[in-house]
C-alpha cells in the first residue's frame, strides 16, 4: 500500500470523521457556553491519559513488531498476546483506581464533584476502550488499511450518534457521558472487522504473556506511554494555568482553538501514524530513511499550508460554522495558531523516525522537555498577551522542536547509515 493510495482511503475516513466533528462541535456549541468547552476538553485529556496508562501504552509497539514480522507468524502471535495480557490486566487495575478516585477526580479535573458518576462510567467502559485501540494497532500493523479505515469509520459514526443523542439531552453532562461509551461501544464494530481481516481468530489473542516480547514491547511502550501522556497532560496544566489567569471563557476559547487545530490536522496526522510509522520501522538505512522523510515532507508540507491558508481567509466564516457567535474572538489568535499547525506537522514527520527506530531515551527525554516548554511558554505569555500569547507559546514550542528532532534526526541518519541496508520486502515498496 503506497502513500498515495494509503492517504486516499485514509481521507474517506477523515473526511466522515471531520464532517462528524463539525456536527458535535455545532451541538456542543449551541448546548454548552464557552466555559463547558473548556471541561469537555479537560475530560477529553482525563480520557487519554488514563486509557494510555491502562494499555501500558504498546500500541506502537504492536504496529512496529506487527510489520517487521510480517513473515514471521508464530513471533506475531507471541507479541498480539503478549500485549493483550499486559493492557487488559492494566485496564482493569486502572478502572478500579478511578471508580475509588472518582470524587477528587471530578473535583480536580471538572471543577465540580457532581460529574463523579462519569468517571464511574469511564471505568466501566476502559477494558472496551483498550482493546479497541489494540486491534487497531494490529490492523495498522498488518497494512490492513480498508479495514482501518472502516473502523475509524463506524467509530466516527458511532460517536456522532451517541454524543448527538446525549448532549441534545443531557447537555454538558450527556457529552462527557459520551466520550466514555461511544468508542467502547465502537469496538463491537472494529472486532467484526478484526475477525474478517486478522489471520488469527480472536480468541487467540488470549493466552500466556510472553517475557521476552512483554520486554520489546517494553521500549516502545515507554516511549508511547510518555508521548501519550505528555500532550494531555500539557494541556491539563495549560488549561488549569488559563483558567487562573483569565477565566474559564477564555480557556474554554482556547480549548475552540486547539479542537479547530486537532480538526485541521486530522488527515495529517493520521497518515503520519498509519503509513509511515511503519514504514519507517522497516528501513535500517540511514539514505533511504532520508528519501522517506523527504517524501513525506513533499507531501505534508503543501497541504499544510495550503489549508492553513485557506482556514485564515474564511476564519470567521468558520468560527461561526463550527462553534457560535460567542466562540468569534479566537479568530484573531487563529493566525499564531496556524503557523503552530504547520510547525507541528513538521516536526512530526522528523519524530516519528525516533519513535519507529526504538531511541528510547532520546525520545523520553524530548518529549518531557518539550512539555513543560509548552506549558511554560503558553502560561507565561497568555499573562501577557491573553489568548494571542497562548497560541505563540504554542507556535515557538513547536518551532524549537522541529529544530531538535532535525539534529536527532541527522544523529540517526548517521548511525544507520554505517550498517548495510537491510533487504526490503516487496510489499514495502
Amino acid at each position: 500500500m503506497n502513500l498515495v493510495k494509503t492517504s486516499f482511503l485514509n481521507g474517506i475516513a477523515v473526511v466522515v470523521r471531520l464532517s462528524s466533528t463539525i456536527l458535535l462541535n455545532k451541538v456542543m456549541a449551541v448546548h454548552v457556553a464557552p466555559s463547558g468547552y473548556a471541561v469537555i476538553g479537560q475530560f477529553q485529556n482525563l480520557v487519554a491519559l488514563v486509557t494510555t496508562i491502562a494499555s501500558g501504552a504498546v500500541g506502537t509497539g504492536v504496529t512496529k513488531f506487527t510489520a517487521e514480522y510480517r513473515d514471521d507468524a508464530p513471533r506475531r502471535l507471541l507479541i498480539w498476546r503478549s500485549a493483550v495480557g499486559v493492557s487488559l490486566a492494566g485496564a482493569a487495575i486502572v478502572a478500579l483506581a478511578l471508580a475509588l478516585a472518582s470524587r477528587p477526580l471530578a473535583r480536580w479535573t471538572l471543577g465540580d464533584e457532581s460529574f463523579s458518576s462519569v468517571i464511574l462510567w469511564l471505568a466501566g467502559a476502559l477494558v472496551l476502550l483498550v482493546f479497541n485501540g489494540l486491534m487497531l494497532a494490529v490492523l495498522n500493523g498488518l497494512k490492513a488499511v480498508r479495514a482501518y479505515v472502516a473502523a475509524s469509520l463506524a467509530g466516527s459514526l458511532v460517536t456522532l450518534g451517541v454524543a448527538a443523542v446525549l448532549v441534545t439531552r443531557l447537555g454538558l453532562y450527556g457529552a462527557l457521558l459520551a466520550l466514555c461509551v461511544s468508542q467502547a461501544m465502537a469496538c463491537l464494530a472494529t472486532a467484526i472487522l478484526f475477525v474478517r481481516h486478522c489471520p488469527v481468530r480472536l480468541r487467540d489473542l488470549f493466552g500466556v504473556i510472553d517475557g521476552a516480547s512483554a520486554r520489546r514491547l517494553g521500549a516502545y511502550a515507554l516511549m508511547g506511554l510518555t508521548s501519550a501522556l505528555m500532550l494531555p497532560l500539557g494541556q491539563l496544566l495549560v488549561r488549569d494555568g488559563l483558567v487562573a489567569r483569565l477565566g474559564w471563557q477564555q480557556a474554554g476559547l482556547w480549548q475552540a482553538l486547539s479542537k479547530l487545530s486537532e480538526t485541521h490536522l486530522m488527515l495529517l496526522t493520521t497518515t503520519l501514524s498509519l503509513y509511515f510509522l511503519p514504514r519507517f520501522a522497516e528501513i535500517r538505512d540511514g539514505t533511504a530513511l532520508r528519501e522517506e522523510v523527504l517524501k513525506g515532507y513533499r507531501f505534508v508540507l503543501p497541504l499544510v499550508l495550503c489549508s492553513s491558508l485557506a482556514i485564515y481567509l474564511l476564519r470567521e466564516h468558520l468560527v461561526r460554522a463550527l462553534f457560535t457567535a460567542s466562540f468569534l474572538p479566537l479568530s484573531e489568535a487563529l493566525g499564531i495558531q496556524l503557523l503552530g499547525d504547520i510547525l507541528k506537522i513538521g516536526s512530526w514527520v522528523m519524530a516519528y523516525t525516533l519513535l519507529s527506530h526504538a531511541r528510547t531515551r532520546t525520545f523520553v527525554v524530548s518529549e518531557v522537555a518539550f512539555t513543560a516548554v509548552l506549558v511554560v511558554a503558553t502560561n507565561e505569555l497568555s499573562a501577557r498577551f491573553g489568548l494571542r500569547g497562548a497560541a505563540a507559546g504554542y507556535a515557538l514550542t513547536y518551532a524549537l522542536y522541529w529544530l531538535a528532532m532535525g539534529r536527532l534526526f541527522m544523529t540517526l541518519t548517521t548511525e544507520l547509515g554505517h550498517h548495510p541496508p537491510q533487504a526490503e520486502h516487496p510489499e514495502a515498496r
